[in-house]
Formats: C-alpha cells, sequence, structure tokens
C-alpha cells in the first residue's frame, strides 16, 4: 500500500465497521454513511489533480466490508483459473509477472451511477446517490487478461464467457460478473489484471492486492480483491451480475422493477461500456464572479475560462465538445485536451511499471479536459450554461434526462445556472451546479420547491413571473415513516442500554427496533448492527426507497426520541 495510504487516520466513522482497520481521508465524500465504504471526491479538488487521480482521491465503490490481506496473504495470494479450459492453474502474482509482459497505461473507471443524485431529485431511484465526481483516472499496471486465456487455452466451440469472483463476503455471495470470452480474448480490449496503481500496490479500498480493470466499461464490470476466473459456456451467475448495473426501460418504476424480477434478466438491459458524458467543473458550485463596473473610458475586456472533462465508452474517442449559453439555442465548439495521447508518443521499460507503449493503438481509454473563454460582458448576459459531448460514432448526449430504475447512466446536458446581481462596483455573479453532492441545494433541487418540472428546467429572471400561469407541478411523495398511535418517549440512556444484538437506531427523530431485519436485510446484518444505537438519519435516508422507508414504520417504531440529531 501507498505510503499516504499509510499516512492516513483511521476516521471515526469507520470505528465501529468491519472496515476500522482501513485508513482512508476524512475530506472523502461519503455516500452511503459510515458502511459501506462508497465515496467521490469533491469536484474542485478531482479536477485540479488533473489527468492522474491519486489513490485518495479516486472513485470507490464498494458493497460490503472491504477483505483484510496483508503482506503475508498477499505474497500467498492465488487466482485460480479453471472451467472450459486446457490448462487449469493457479497464480500467484509473482507467477504472473514472470510468466506474462508486464504493462502499464491510464484507464478512466466510473461508476454507473455517476449523477444520480439528479435522477433521485426528480424520483427515488433504486441506488444511492452519487454526485458528478464518480470518475477517475490512473495508471494501472499488470498483465493482459488476454494474454493468460492464450496460456490456459479456452476450449474452442463450448466456452463462451469469461468469469471473474473477488473475496468480498456479501449477503448474496461473493461479488461476480463476466465478459463475452471474444472480448476477453483481444488484446484490443486491453482488459488487465493489475496489482498496482499510479506505481505502488493497490490500497485496499481499490482491490489490493489484485483486481482487474476493464478499460472503456463501467466501473461494476471491475471486480476487486480477484481469487477466481472461469471460463464458462454460460455468463456469470452471481447475484449483482444481475441485480446491478442495468438500465430498464423508461416504463419500468423503481417500485415496479423490486417486485417483478424477470427485468433484471433480459440481458438488453445490461450495462457493459461507459456512455458519453461531460461535466462543467469551472465555475464550481456557488463559485462567485465580480465583474467591476465598465465605463467608455475603461471598459471591462476580462474572460473567464469556462472548464471541465469529459468521458465516453467502448475506446471512442470524443470528437467535439460544445457550449451553449442559451440554454441549447446555439452550441460553439470548446478546446479539447486529450493528455492521453502523450502516452501514444513514447516507449519506456522500467522494473516497476513494465512496459508503456501505446504507440500501437488509436482508443480511447481516458478522459478529456475542455476549454472554453467567454467575455465577462457575454457571461453576465447568459443564465445558464450548459454542455454536451460526441464521439467519433456521432453518439451525443441528450437534452432530455432517461429516467430509469437504477438511475444509471445518467448523461443529460450539464448545466449551471448562473445568477446576476446589479452591485455598486459592478456585477456579481454566481453559479449554480445541479446537483452537488458537497451541500444540499442546487438548481434542480430549488427549482423543484418552487414549482417548476426539473426534467424541463426553466432559466433567467422571467421563470419567477411565468409561473402563475403554469399549472402547477405534483410535489415528490415523501414516505411515511410514522405511525399516530406511537407516543412512547425514549431517553438517551435507555437507547444506548439496548441490547446492540436486538438493536434500536433513530432515524428523524423515531426510534425504530432492526432485530426484525437482520437475517433478511439486503445490506447484510453488520448495516444494522454498526448504528446500534445511533442517530442513522443520513446512512438511511441516503440509501433507502421510499418503499423501504413505508415498510420500517410497520411494525418497527416504537417510540418518539426527544432529541432527533443529539449525536
Amino acid at each position: 500500500m501507498s505510503d499516504f495510504c499509510h499516512s492516513l487516520p483511521r476516521t471515526v466513522q469507520d470505528a465501529r465497521t468491519p472496515d476500522n482497520w482501513v485508513k482512508r481521508d476524512p475530506q472523502r465524500l461519503r455516500l452511503t454513511g459510515k458502511h459501506p465504504f462508497n465515496s467521490e471526491a469533491r469536484l474542485a479538488p478531482l479536477f485540479d489533480a488533473g489527468f492522474i487521480t491519486p489513490a485518495h482521491l479516486h472513485v470507490v465503490r464498494n458493497h460490503g466490508a472491504v477483505p483484510r490481506v496483508d503482506a503475508q496473504k498477499a505474497k500467498d495470494w492465488r487466482i485460480h483459473i479453471h472451467g472450459l479450459v486446457e490448462n487449469e492453474v493457479s497464480f500467484s502474482l509473482d507467477d504472473l509477472k514472470d510468466l506474462f509482459p508486464v504493462v502499464t497505461f491510464p484507464v478512466t473507471i466510473c461508476c454507473a451511477g455517476n449523477r444520480r443524485r439528479e435522477q433521485n431529485i426528480f424520483r427515488k431511484t433504486l441506488g444511492f446517490s452519487w454526485g458528478s465526481a464518480g470518475v477517475s483516472t490512473a495508471l494501472w499496471t499488470g498483465v493482459y487478461l488476454s494474454d493468460i486465456l492464450d496460456y490456459v487455452k479456452p476450449h474452442r466451440r463450448t466456452a463462451k464467457h469469461v468469469i471473474f469472483e473477488g473475496a468480498d463476503d456479501l449477503p448474496q455471495g461473493p461479488y461476480g460478473t463476466s465478459q463475452l470470452l471474444s472480448k476477453a480474448r483481444s488484446k484490443d480490449n486491453r482488459m488487465l489484471i493489475a496489482w498496482a496503481m499510479n506505481g505502488l500496490p493497490l490500497e485496499p479500498d481499490h482491490g489490493y492486492p489484485v483486481r482487474i480493470v476493464i478499460p472503456g466499461q463501467i466501473g461494476g464490470r471491475m471486480v476487486k480483491w480477484l481469487t477466481r476466473i472461469e471460463v464458462s459456456p454460460q455468463e456469470s451467475q452471481h447475484y449483482l451480475h444481475f441485480k446491478d448495473n442495468k438500465v430498464l426501460p423508461m416504463e419500468v418504476t423503481p417500485e415496479r422493477a423490486r417486485v417483478d424480477d424477470h427485468w433484471w434478466y433480459d440481458p438488453r438491459y445490461m450495462i457493459t461500456e461507459l456512455n458519453i458524458n461531460s461535466i462543467i467543473a469551472k465555475p464550481d458550485h456557488n463559485e462567485i464572479l465580480q465583474i467591476p463596473a465598465s465605463s467608455p473610458d475603461s471598459p471591462d475586456e476580462g474572460t473567464y475560462n469556462l472548464r471541465g472533462f469529459a468521458y465516453a465508452g467502448g475506446g471512442r474517442r470524443l470528437g467535439r465538445i460544445e457550449i451553449s449559453l442559451d440554454d441549447g439555442l446555439s452550441w460553439e465548439l470548446a478546446d479539447i485536451d486529450y493528455p492521453e495521447d502523450l502516452f501514444r508518443e513514447v516507449i519506456h521499460d522500467d522494473p516497476i511499471y513494465g512496459t508503456i507503449d501505446m504507440t500501437d493503438r488509436d482508443t480511447c481509454f481516458c478522459w478529456c479536459f475542455w476549454t472554453f473563454p467567454v467575455s465577462h460582458s457575454k457571461l453576465s448576459e447568459t443564465s445558464v450554461i450548459s454542455v454536451r459531448a460526441m464521439d467519433e460514432a456521432m453518439n451525443t448526449q441528450p437534452r432530455d434526462m432517461y429516467t430509469n430504475a437504477t438511475g444509471m447512466l445518467n448523461n443529460w446536458w450539464f448545466r449551471v445556472a448562473v445568477h446576476r446581481t446589479e452591485t455598486d462596483n459592478g456585477i456579481q455573479l454566481q453559479f449554480e451546479h445541479p446537483a452537488p453532492m458537497e451541500t444540499t441545494g442546487g438548481w434542480m433541487e430549488r427549482i423543484q420547491k418552487e414549482g417548476q418540472d426539473v426534467l424541463k428546467p426553466r432559466f433567467g429572471p422571467s421563470v419567477s413571473t411565468e409561473l402563475s400561469t403554469t399549472p402547477a407541478i405534483v410535489p415528490v411523495k415523501e414516505a411515511c415513516m410514522t405511525k399516530p398511535d406511537v407516543s412512547r418517549k425514549i431517553t438517551p440512556e435507555e437507547l444506548k442500554a439496548q441490547d446492540p444484538e436486538k438493536p434500536w437506531f433513530v432515524v428523524k427523530g423515531e426510534v425504530y427496533d432492526g432485530k426484525d431485519y437482520l437475517k433478511d436485510h439486503p445490506g447484510g446484518a453488520d448495516s444494522i448492527l454498526l448504528v446500534a444505537g445511533d442517530d442513522a438519519t443520513d446512512d438511511f435516508m441516503n440509501i433507502h426507497s421510499m418503499d423501504a422507508k413505508e415498510k420500517l414504520a410497520q411494525p418497527n417504531l416504537i417510540s418518539v426520541f426527544p432529541q432527533p440529531r443529539y449525536l
């Protein structure tokens, strides 16, 4: 593990979780409360870090506890490769380094749920909220999966899929998923069995000691803590291979998806490749720009550089990124910087990185960065900044949100609202992102409270006068988590004294008994036990669906707590 990782503290949030041994940056945004650990960086430091993301800022998606692997376990670690192969083997990391060429190259990894908070504002999906920073890029070191498959020799005709399984201990079994064998055997797809990140051993949250990295695909296809590779006639049968990473048809509501299982097993709705997305990082949310008053003798000729990043899937290059200052009526091209291209210009051999050589590769597996200079005068006249990207196949981001039960692959235009205020010294512009994770608010939440339709936003000073003639938008339904006949009061002392094996916890000022959920809770019993005696409002509300919230009160609400947020 890296020196930086060793210098990090063990955080208070992890103290009572199975991850209490893992060192993490306390400034990271936690998306699922205390446990499991799912995190993105704040947008500004992620963007400022540049092309290569430091490990402590890199996106993390964990479904449960991080497997505890020390140096000796890592040395003894084996990846068992079996199934429809001529040569069944178990490789240590040293075996991989000795038998196959070691390579290093950059890959962008993105969670399929990136920007899901925008969908959750419109309607609570089946997933927890991600902001716009659930994406990162690192240098990954390992060996090509295609070389390993050539070594074990899959059976012709019958072998169709390659299944990957990790060491994480989840309620429905370890995390696993699969790839088509035809894609896995192609070196053009650059699938990598990786043990190092940015020149250092993987950190625990990133899969130490070994994981798979699949360029151009969603992060959910990249199994961490890899223990097993199976060549099979059928796709993975792991629970989360089917019950996650799907974009279901728009007509399928979260409630319907929860009860109608057949949607999850239809291969047409499975996500593999990333889609196109682009983000405005500068200006940041709540950033303020002061434009001094101008005069005929000293006109203001200042310029602001709008900046951000974009990415696509499947190795496709982004050919254009466009900016609109009039909500899509007209578009102008931004300048694009492709740092990945610098790696195509050199060949380097290194005892740590192995071979760095992308001179023969035209595919694009990394994010790019864009800049659009705009004059202060023009910026002060707009009420919204929009960005969209287009790849070399002419796929582009849509104007409208594709609402879906999982809230995945959300990639409608990224818009930043601009608020103008006249001051004695000139003009003040304040910028508002759609749904920032760093804080509550954002323009989506604001206009929803104003009665606007968040799927058809209108920007500018004329909006407020138009609202009086616009039909009212039906407010988002709030889950009822209370019962009128409950009046018992529980003191902090009673809450703390309750048997932790029969846990009570507080959500929004109400005390709930969690013992009936310990056996069948989808997130496992640990997720409930670790909040015993605590205020679990953030943990519970950020993750659970409306249906789960309503079920919690029947029959588990036992009292009203006199101090809702005392902890």
